[in-house]
């Protein structure tokens, strides 16, 4: 959180605007970026395949209920990092959030959860450019993109993704090792339809482990039957390799129509540990994809 705080106090945080024949430069970038999907972030809400109990009554298994809920989401910032006078900029959009992640971990088939706040911060970066036969926002196009990432705004994050690799037909599509790296939208984004054959590969770190296993790998996006679903490492459901670190799930995509965003989420085992404690943890890319 650091690294965003020192970089946004650089940065010059533009209001919305409204369609007029007055508007600057610097208005019509913050309209294109306030309309255009590919300023929004993941949504790591909605319902997901239920945990699975524990054998070992000493092992974290994930909750026989969870989800997150928004409590309140303030207007989006839109910082405009250079002079549009150049015809290029580069434009951060910060989502600060709070929410609450829901969580049953009894097993008992009744659903009596509890609590953990979440404060949260997304935040995507775009590069827009003056074209010259635009015709739409003043001239003004997005022409790269970077993965939306999610960080703790309050609390000590010690669970991390550090990649995502995406295949389709067992063709590599897709793979970033850095949040920051910018993809051109019209080359470089990964292409999904309904009906295609996707593996998505992750690589995720802790800081501190505690238990085993340490941490919970969640894909989400326009997959089968739910929007959100377990990745494993144990060698089955599309994982080639047991015990390596990478993490996989693979489907046959479902629902572009409601889903733009791809997206890894790891969520620490101690916050699945109980529902009481508030230890929230967690950390996520996600990367628009094209239909």
């Amino acid at each position: 959180m650091k690294k965003l705080a020192v970089a946004a106090a650089a940065m010059i945080v533009v209001a919305g605007c409204v369609n007029s024949p007055e508007l600057t430069d610097t208005d019509w970038i913050t309209q294109l970026v306030s309309e255009s999907d590919l300023s929004e972030t993941s949504d790591l809400d909605g319902n997901g395949n239920p945990g699975e109990s524990s054998k070992d009554p000493g092992e974290v298994c994930v909750p026989e209920f969870w989800y997150r809920q928004l409590v309140n989401e303030p207007t989006r910032q839109i910082i405009i990092e250079n002079d549009p006078v150049a015809d290029v900029c580069t434009v951060t959009v910060i989502h600060n959030l709070c929410a609450e992640l829901i969580i049953d971990t009894v097993w008992n088939g009744v659903f009596e959860p509890g609590s953990k706040a979440i404060s949260d911060t997304r935040y995507t970066r775009l590069i827009v450019e003056k074209i010259p036969d635009e015709t739409q926002y003043g001239g003004w196009r997005i022409v790269s993109v970077t993965p939306a990432e999610h960080m703790l705004a309050v609390g000590e994050q010690e669970v991390f993704v550090s990649s995502i690799t995406i295949y389709k037909d067992d063709q590599l599509i897709w793979s970033c090792t850095d949040p920051g790296q910018f993809y051109r939208v019209d080359s470089e984004l990964p292409e999904l339809s309904e009906g295609d054959f996707v593996r998505m590969e992750a690589t995720v770190e802790h800081l501190n482990p505690m238990y085993s296993p340490p941490f919970f790998v969640i894909a989400h996006g326009p997959l089968s039957g739910h929007n959100r679903h377990l990745m494993y490492d144990n060698g089955l459901y599309g994982d080639e390799t047991a015990g390596d670190g990478i993490f996989t799930y693979q489907w046959y995509v479902e629902y572009t129509g409601h889903h733009q965003r791809i997206a890894v989420d790891v969520i620490d085992a101690d916050t699945f540990a109980d529902q009481t404690e508030q230890d929230y943890d967690s950390g996520a890319w996600g990367i628009h994809f094209l239909k």
